[in-house]
């Protein structure tokens, strides 16, 4: 069994040069960890974990639950709402895959799996490498090449819990990592819930955060051990003092910067933001930004009991905020992820 979550389709009125979303799904294993589970492995008090890691629990997938698996269930979801308003498989034009890199195989290309899956033959797909930030530059993307594809799917998927190595001090920073999918239509002409503007930075000191020596999910298919010798685990290659000094700075620096600059080019100001979705991240980093753009705490949402699901956390924030009623009809929405190499994009969505 597995948890799909059916959450919302918006009605489809005809052309006024937009590109907006039409529907979304999400998909969570049922596999759940703990932060008292997680106390036991690290040797790290569960409150710490609660308090400044910032998570509760977290979704885990089975052992032998590829990424693609849980990528396909969340499209299919996405795509049972959108058929609503007349877009079902056959009407899509381009499958974006902008997840996790750690896929079922080390060097592949999941997007046309996906594809294949899904049965859709008239249509180009791509893979997109932008760590936790892919659906934010994902949605940027999307709606620059809808001259080339009217309607474009975007798919996400994570299983990155399994290259956790709660022993390693060095990276105790991505304890939260969770496993999880999400999918996205979107469409040309459609005016409701459109993409605005986009800004992104980058840092190339960073680029050895975090890296795996050896990829492909599908090593763990056939070995049930959770704690094999042999696995891959994330590790980093760059001094955990630099990166806890310099990268908070940066982090800081230029999640403000893009999000500044993706609500100016949309033509608004930081005033008029009414919902702001950060990646999931240590707690007190979360809200200091929050702070540092001067919105009240409660324009944002707090992933703690999901723990970070790679650039998924977009959508499941954006889920948090229909569901908590932060979102409403002609709400301005903040999209705003930073991904480890290091990259920080923030996107502006218009709801309703």
């Amino acid at each position: 069994m597995f948890n799909i979550y059916k959450l919302f389709v918006t009605h489809y009125t005809g052309s006024n040069d937009l590109v907006g979303i039409v529907s979304y799904g999400i998909y969570f294993p049922n596999n759940i960890i703990t932060s008292k589970d997680v106390s036991k492995l690290s040797g790290i008090p569960a409150e710490i974990i609660e308090d400044k890691q910032g998570w509760k629990i977290k979704r885990i997938s089975d052992h032998d639950e590829m990424p693609s698996d849980m990528a396909i269930k969340a499209a299919y979801n996405a795509l049972d709402h959108s058929r609503s308003v007349g877009i079902g498989p056959k009407d899509i034009n381009a499958i974006i895959y902008l997840g996790s890199e750690f896929k079922d195989y080390g060097v592949w290309m999941m997007s046309t799996k996906i594809q294949n899956d899904l049965g859709i033959e008239e249509a180009f797909a791509f893979d997109l490498t932008a760590m936790c930030v892919g659906y934010v530059l994902g949605l940027a993307i999307a709606k620059r090449i809808t001259d080339l594809a009217r309607n474009i799917l975007l798919v996400a998927s994570s299983k990155e819990s399994y290259l956790v190595n709660y022993k390693d001090p060095n990276t105790t920073w991505i304890n939260d990592f969770a496993d999880g999918a999400s999918a996205v239509v979107l469409s040309r002409d459609y005016n409701k819930n459109a993409i605005l503007e986009s800004s992104f930075i980058s840092d190339a000191r960073f680029w050895g955060s975090i890296v795996v020596k050896s990829l492909g999910a599908y090593i763990f298919k056939e070995d049930k051990d959770p704690v094999h010798i042999n696995r891959p685990y994330f590790e980093s290659l760059i001094d955990k003092d630099f990166l806890k000094k310099e990268l908070t700075l940066a982090s800081k620096r230029n999640f403000v910067r893009v999000i500044k600059e993706a609500v100016e080019k949309s033509g608004f100001t930081i005033r008029d933001i009414d919902l702001l979705i950060l990646n999931h991240m240590k707690r007190s980093f979360h809200y200091e930004i929050v702070k540092e753009l001067g919105l009240e705490p409660q324009k944002t949402v707090y992933l703690e009991e999901y723990g970070h699901t790679q650039s998924s956390d977009m959508i499941i924030g954006i889920d948090l905020g229909i569901k908590r009623g932060l979102i409403k009809e002609g709400s301005l929405i903040v999209l705003a992820s930073g991904g480890t190499g290091f990259l920080w994009g923030a996107t502006v969505v218009r709801w309703g």
